[in-house]
């Protein structure tokens, strides 16, 4: 056991410079890749892409729906009109509240759907 530590001990890098040192003669090595690596990294930018637009147009659809509700009327010198309009904003709290939580819901499904979209982009079929 005390063998295999030493030689792990001697294999480790002293410094960072040395550490920077082996990376780079490392990476200056290496083979180029294979196709697949490209079509994977095509693959991953432009479901990233697919994903932070369908997120943005739930959100917004969000805001719309949330937004067909009527707007409460302020009159500051009728009580009975004020306690009516605070009770529709607390109303068109909990219903936004609702639409937003339903549309978050809807939010991880996009990473599915632009996974089977852009299947199309790995495989070669």
């Amino acid at each position: 056991m005390a063998g295999g530590q030493d030689l792990m001990e001697a294999l480790r890098p002293k410094s960072v410079q040395e550490l920077h040192a082996s990376v780079a003669a490392g990476s200056r090595t290496q083979k180029s890749l294979p196709p697949i690596v490209a079509q994977l990294q095509q693959f991953v930018e432009q479901r990233a892409a697919c994903e932070e637009r369908c997120v943005a147009r739930l959100r917004g659809r969000a805001v719309t729906e949330a937004g067909l509700l009527p707007c409460a009327t302020v009159a500051a010198d009728n009580p009975a009109v004020t306690r009516e309009a605070a009770e529709q904003q607390m109303a068109k709290a909990s219903i936004t509240g609702a639409v937003n939580r339903r549309f978050g819901a809807l939010e991880s499904r996009c990473a599915v759907l632009c996974g089977s979209r852009l299947s199309h982009l790995i495989g070669g079929s």
